[in-house]
């Protein structure tokens, strides 16, 4: 009950912020939302695996106040009814995947998070649905493909950091080979762009080139899970994925 009462005062707390937010919510925000969710558990992973540790622990730090303020804007920029609602879901399954990422990184609190991740994933993907769905609040096709590019590149390395643990089964395991074939093919489609800017083809290019070393380093781990180099290496190819895909989502 005392878990119920704190999410409910949050959401009361989030649409009110949200009110406020309207007028300078960020346009993308709601494109962002899958790409952070699944980065957070690649940090928190990250971190329990002692790769670059207190830079992981920092970044995921600034990503939970982050992930807070751009689900304000996503509340803020919700179109209807079912989209608010949505997000409103989301911000309650919020309050408990932030109290678990924020945990002690070990192999239990992962198996933990291993649902959350999926769910509060899955909510955030039909948001960006819902939004698309109407003419007012809906986004570009590039920037769809960078927040599906964004969202495939943290699972990739979060899936290599999760069989470290021995968090390994089909639906994992799935969800790594149809994030290796979807990321090639979303940054591909961006490039193809029809009057994609300089600066945009820059960072498109960037990604293309961090996912060749991001492939190279998945196809090392395959090989030996325990090649500590290669998973530095897919760690970093994705934050800057990462990082390339939220220029193209806020060009």
């Amino acid at each position: 009950m005392r878990a119920l009462g704190a999410a409910a005062a949050f959401v009361v707390a989030l649409t009110a912020c949200a009110a406020q937010a309207a007028q300078t919510r960020r346009p993308e925000a709601f494109l962002r939302l899958g790409p952070m969710i699944e980065r957070m558990a690649r940090l928190h992973a990250q971190a329990g695996h002692g790769v670059m540790a207190q830079r992981s622990r920092r970044a995921l730090a600034d990503s939970v106040r982050d992930f807070d303020a751009t689900l304000r804007s996503a509340l803020a920029a919700a179109p209807g009814t079912e989209a608010r609602d949505n997000y409103v879901l989301l911000a309650m399954l919020w309050q408990d995947y932030r109290e678990w990422i924020l945990r002690a990184p070990s192999r239990e609190t992962a198996r933990k998070l291993r649902d959350r991740t999926e769910e509060t994933a899955w909510i955030a993907a039909k948001g960006v649905r819902l939004m698309n769905d109407s003419a007012r609040a809906g986004a570009s096709a590039a920037a769809v493909r960078a927040s599906q590019a964004s969202t495939a590149s943290q699972r990739i390395a979060k899936a290599y950091l999760w069989r470290r643990w021995e968090i390994r089964d089909d639906g994992l395991d799935r969800e790594l080979r149809e994030a290796r074939e979807n990321l090639p093919r979303a940054l591909e489609a961006i490039a193809s762009t029809p009057g994609l800017s300089p600066e945009l083809v820059a960072h498109v290019e960037s990604a293309q080139t961090q996912w060749r070393f991001l492939s190279d380093a998945a196809t090392q781990l395959d090989a030996s899970a325990a090649n500590a180099r290669a998973l530095e290496f897919a760690c970093k190819a994705a934050d800057h994925i990462f990082e390339a895909m939220d220029r193209v989502m806020n060009p």
